[in-house]
C-alpha cells in the first residue's frame, strides 16, 4: 500500500535515508499511534512515535547515531522508563525529525506514565506503508485502536453519572479515522487479547465518538492487575499526575515571566551552549539568529540575546545619552578632536560631552557583561543560547568593543570601570563562535551608506585578529542566499550538539 504525502509535507530526505536503514538492518520497530499524521512527522513538523523491541534498542541507537541523531533530555514532570526523544536531522532542508522512542508503551495520567503494558511484540500486526521510496512499518488500525482506548481509559473522567464517555480533540479524531472511516453512525467492538477477554464499545453519531465507561474501567483495573500493583494505586495515581503537572505548569510559567531561568521543554543530552554570531552591518546576523532560534526551539529550549548598543535597546539613561550627544556624529566629532588638543584645557561644553561619552560606555559595559553572564547561567542550565554579536577589548570604537575615548590627561574611574568591565568579559567565551563574512557590495545592498568601505574593511581585519586569537571560531561565507547561510549555521551548530 502506497502514501502520498500532501504537497505542502515533503518527506525530509533524513527519514527516508534512517528508516530505509532500519529496515535494510531488519530493526524491528513500528509506529503505534498518529498514523494518521505521518506525513506531517516525516516532513519535520511533528513529532513520530515508534516502539522498538527491547533487543533491537542498542542497534537503533547505533544507527541513529551513525545518522548524526541526537538525543535530549526532558523535563523532569515528563520523563519516563523506556521513552526517550532522538532527532535527525536533514541539512539539505535545515530541519530535523523528531522521534519519540518507546521500548514499552506505558500507560497512565499524561504526567504520570507508570504502567509498562505493551511491547513490540504484543502488538498483532505490523503493515509496511510507502511514502515514495521511503518504508514504514506502522500498526494495524485495530492493534492502533486497542493501545489508543487503552490510553482513553487512564486520561477520561472516572467520575460521572452518565455510561458514555465522549471523546473530543485528537483521541475523537484518531478513533473515528480508525474505526469509521466510511460510515457517519454506527458502533465497534474492540476486543482485547486479555484473559479473561476484554471488550470496549466504541459509538459514533455524526462528529461525536462515545465509549462506554464500564468497558474504559475494567481496561484499567486489567492493566493494574497485569502490572501487580496495590488497590491503593488508583488513589494515588490522580495525586502524582497532579503534583508533577502542576510543576510542569509552574516551570512553563516561571520561564515566561523570566526567560532562562529554567529548562521547561527539552535540553540536550550533552548540555547547554552558547552560539555567538558576530559579523559587519549588513551581513544578515540578525536575521541567521532569529532563524537558527526558531529552528531550535521548535523541540529545545532555547534562548537570545542582543549585546550590540541600537537604538531602543538598553537603561533609558543610556538611550537618553544616545539620543542628546553618541547618535550625533557631529557633536561626538567636536568632543574627540577638541579633547584630544593637549595643549591647552578643554572647555565646559567639551568636558561635560566627555563625561556623558564615558557615562554611556560604562552603561554599555555594564548591560552587556550582564548579557554575557546571564547568557553562560541560562546555557549552563541546558539551553541553547544565540547571541546577536559578542563583545571583544582589542580595539576600541567599533565591533562591540569599548568605546573610542578622547585622550587628555590620565583615564578616569568611568573609564577604567569600562575597560575592568571588558577584560572580564573575555573570561566567557561562546562554545560556537562564529563570523559571517562577505564583501562590502554585500553590506551597502542590505544596508545602503551603513557602512564606508574603510569602516567595513576595519572590522574585517580585526575579525581576522580575533580569529588568530580564537583558532575555534567558525567562518561562513554570508554572500549566499539567506536560505544557504541558514543551512550551513543549522548544519555547525547540529554537529556540536
Amino acid at each position: 500500500m502506497e502514501h502520498r504525502a500532501e504537497e505542502k509535507h515533503l518527506v525530509l530526505k533524513c527519514a527516508d535515508t534512517f528508516f530505509n536503514r532500519l529496515n535494510d538492518d531488519g530493526i524491528r520497530y513500528g509506529v503505534f499511534k498518529s498514523s494518521c499524521n505521518i506525513a506531517v512527522a516525516l516532513a519535520g513538523d511533528q513529532d513520530l512515535d515508534i516502539l522498538v523491541a527491547r533487543e533491537d534498542y542498542h542497534l537503533f541507537c547505533t544507527i541513529a547515531t551513525e545518522c548524526a541523531g541526537v538525543r535530549s533530555a526532558n523535563h523532569p514532570s515528563l520523563k519516563s522508563p523506556g521513552r526517550e526523544d532522538w532527532f535527525i536531522p536533514d541539512f539539505d532542508r535545515a530541519k530535523y525529525l523528531h522521534l519519540d522512542v518507546h521500548i514499552n508503551i506505558r500507560l497512565g495520567g499524561k504526567f504520570n506514565k507508570r504502567y509498562p503494558v505493551y511491547s513490540y511484540d504484543d502488538i498483532g500486526r505490523w503493515n509496511m506503508i510507502t511514502f515514495g521510496t521511503l518504508r514504514l512499518c506502522v500498526a494495524s488500525a485495530d492493534d492502533e485502536a486497542r493501545v489508543t482506548l487503552s490510553r482513553v481509559a487512564f486520561r477520561a473522567n472516572a467520575i460521572s453519572p452518565r455510561s458514555w464517555q465522549q471523546l473530543k480533540g485528537d483521541w475523537a479524531k484518531e478513533l473515528k479515522d480508525l474505526l469509521f472511516p466510511a460510515v457517519e453512525r454506527g458502533e465497534a467492538i474492540v476486543t482485547f487479547p486479555t484473559k479473561p477477554i476484554l471488550q470496549c464499545r466504541v459509538q459514533r453519531n455524526g462528529p461525536e465518538i462515545s465509549v462506554t465507561r464500564r468497558d474504559l474501567a475494567c481496561i484499567r483495573r486489567a492493566v493494574r492487575t497485569h502490572c501487580a500493583v496495590s488497590w491503593r494505586s488508583s488513589l494515588r495515581d490522580p495525586i502524582l499526575n497532579v503534583l508533577r503537572a502542576s510543576h510542569y505548569i509552574v516551570s512553563r510559567l516561571a520561564n515566561r515571566i523570566s526567560p532562562g531561568i529554567i529548562v521547561d521543554r527539552r535540553s540536550p543530552i550533552s548540555g547547554g551552549l552558547i552560539v555567538a554570531v558576530v559579523a559587519p552591518d549588513g551581513m544578515g546576523k540578525t536575521t541567521q539568529v532569529r532563524r537558527m532560534s526558531i529552528i531550535f526551539g521548535w523541540k529545545f529550549s532555547s534562548a537570545t540575546f542582543y549585546l550590540g548598543s541600537g537604538d531602543g535597546k538598553g537603561w533609558w539613561i543610556r538611550r537618553m545619552i544616545r539620543s542628546r550627544y553618541i547618535r550625533h556624529r557631529s557633536i561626538k566629532e567636536g568632543i574627540l578632536s577638541a579633547a584630544s588638543e593637549a595643549t591647552k584645557r578643554p572647555k565646559l561644553k567639551t568636558y561635560l560631552g566627555i563625561c556623558f561619552l564615558e557615562l554611556w560606555g560604562v552603561l554599555i559595559a555594564l548591560e552587556r557583561y550582564a548579557s554575557v553572564v546571564k547568557a553562560r547561567r541560562v546555557a549552563d542550565r541546558g539551553f541553547i543560547v544565540f547571541c546577536d554579536r559578542w563583545p571583544q577589548a582589542i580595539e576600541h570604537g567599533f565591533l562591540d568593543g569599548p568605546t573610542q575615548h578622547p585622550r587628555i590627561g590620565t583615564q578616569g574611574l568611568l573609564r577604567k570601570w569600562e575597560l575592568r568591565l571588558y577584560d572580564r568579559m573575555a573570561a566567557f567565551q561562546p562554545e560556537i563562535p562564529i563570523q559571517l563574512v562577505g564583501d562590502h557590495s554585500l553590506s551597502d545592498a542590505r544596508k545602503p551608506g551603513e557602512l564606508k568601505r574603510e569602516d567595513f574593511d576595519r572590522r574585517i581585519a580585526l575579525m581576522r585578529k580575533i580569529r588568530e586569537l580564537e583558532p575555534k571560531t567558525h567562518v561562513i561565507d554570508a554572500g549566499g542566499n539567506l536560505d544557504d547561510v541558514s543551512r550551513s549555521l543549522f548544519k555547525l551548530i547540529w554537529s556540536e550538539l
